[in-house]
């Protein structure tokens, strides 16, 4: 086991860091964390529209009347069918930062960068084409790649021409803002020049830029990601690479975007009354956040609650009263560090497999029909489990997570109790105990 430890940290982590160090990787990161608060809000009005209790809208309307829907709907069509175009401005953003060029005009260029890639057509249910608007289709999670590669492209152009001094100089005395403004002209110039030749290009492929991307890219990715395959996988991942002591946004933040167009696929699918198991995704941002991670990553709301329930030796039994309580609202550092489990031989096995049972419990409480497929409404990270299951899955999710929680203990438990025994030794003072 110090053989393999040494491995990974000789080899695995420094490759790992590699990729989390690149600029891109963090301004995508950091650029979606930056709107993920719009996320919980929308989910918030979308949640008053469609509460999971039986009835209950038909009791809104018999007080608000039956259009009472379209008053809210404002809401969540500003937050969640906007993601696109925020995440192009706070991607570039924070591309921006990373070069130490002018954040503000960075955001501004790659705004307008997306925008000029985007189909400025719609067409209607009865077929009518109309032209000079722009379509929440795109504005919204299925324009996330394209808002990636035209935040990527407006960063590098800006970042060529002022390194190269390409831009208008103005007097000393001119003001500061004024200055910047008429520096970022030619810069803006070649930004949006190729951003008409890439949206020329896919007009002529595919009908727009986009749609050709998501084509091409995000739609086989989203497939990919909405099998239960590759979402029981990500699961395990998360477990595995905690245990090495590697934070699990390494892959979770990549995959967010993807998983949050996953559910809006749904909704729209739920929308037309299509949502089933054949046609949904079934790896969602509720599938990672409230099924694969409860407690934490690698579902340590098991080891938090064996722990408390089977503890004897005192260093257990102190972490137990430091980390139950952040374990419900999924928080594992004090776990993780603490405990440790971090290269811990005993712990690798349940934090790999653990996640692994929780979503495979969830996916087969959706695929016999007990629980429903997730759409757009979300509940925030650090929700308890058992709240944040009925708030994304109704009362059938709320009893699919204990269930899980119920499997990952068991998980857990001879494990646990390994360890316990290690420490109770080691307190007694047998120093020849290794763990």
């Amino acid at each position: 086991m110090d053989g393999m430890t040494k491995f990974v940290e000789a080899k695995i982590v420094p490759k790992v860091s590699k990729v989390t160090d690149l600029r891109y990787f963090q301004a995508l990161r950091n650029g979606f964390f930056a709107i993920m608060p719009l996320t919980i809000i929308g989910s918030i009005f979308m949640l008053i529209t469609d509460f999971p209790i039986q009835g209950y809208p038909q009791f809104m309307a018999s007080i608000f009347g039956n259009n009472w829907v379209d008053f809210i709907s404002p809401a969540y069509r500003a937050t969640f069918n906007m993601m696109g175009l925020m995440f192009a401005g706070t991607m570039s953003y924070k591309l921006a930062e990373s070069y130490k060029l002018d954040k503000l005009m960075g955001m501004v260029l790659g705004i307008v960068s997306y925008v000029v890639a985007l189909p400025k057509t719609v067409t209607t249910d009865k077929g009518v084409v109309v032209d000079k608007v722009l379509s929440f289709d795109w504005l919204g999670t299925q324009g996330v790649i394209t808002a990636i590669i035209t935040s990527i492209m407006t960063i590098e152009i800006l970042h060529f021409c002022v390194k190269r001094n390409i831009g208008i100089k103005m007097p000393d005395s001119v003001p500061d803002m004024v200055s910047k403004a008429f520096s970022a002209l030619i810069p803006g110039f070649f930004i949006v020049l190729c951003s008409l030749v890439i949206n020329g290009v896919g007009t002529v492929l595919s009908g727009s830029f986009p749609n050709m991307i998501y084509s091409i890219i995000q739609a086989p990715i989203q497939g990919i990601i909405g099998a239960p395959f590759a979402i029981i996988l990500v699961a395990g991942l998360n477990g595995l690479l905690w245990w090495f002591g590697i934070h699990p946004t390494v892959i979770n933040s990549m995959l967010y975007p993807i998983l949050y167009a996953n559910a809006d696929k749904n909704q729209q699918l739920a929308e037309l009354g299509k949502l089933t198991t054949s046609h949904g995704n079934y790896g969602t941002v509720q599938m990672l956040d409230q099924f694969a991670t409860i407690g934490g990553a690698g579902c340590t709301i098991g080891l938090a609650i064996t722990m408390f329930i089977i503890a004897k030796s005192s260093r257990m039994k102190a972490m137990s009263k430091i980390a139950f309580i952040p374990s419900f609202f999924n928080i594992n550092e004090p776990l993780i560090f603490g405990l440790p489990v971090i290269f811990n031989p005993l712990m690798l096995i349940p934090i790999t497999i653990a996640p692994i049972v929780s979503v495979s419990v969830a996916f087969l409480s959706m695929s016999v029909g007990f629980m429903p497929m997730f759409t757009n409404i979300q509940a925030p990270w650090a929700t308890p489990f058992g709240f944040s299951g009925f708030l994304v899955g109704s009362w059938q999710g709320a009893v699919t997570q204990i269930v899980g929680v119920i499997l990952v203990v068991l998980i857990y438990y001879p494990f646990v109790k390994a360890l316990d025994n290690q420490y109770k030794k080691e307190e007694a003072g047998d120093s020849s105990v290794e763990y």
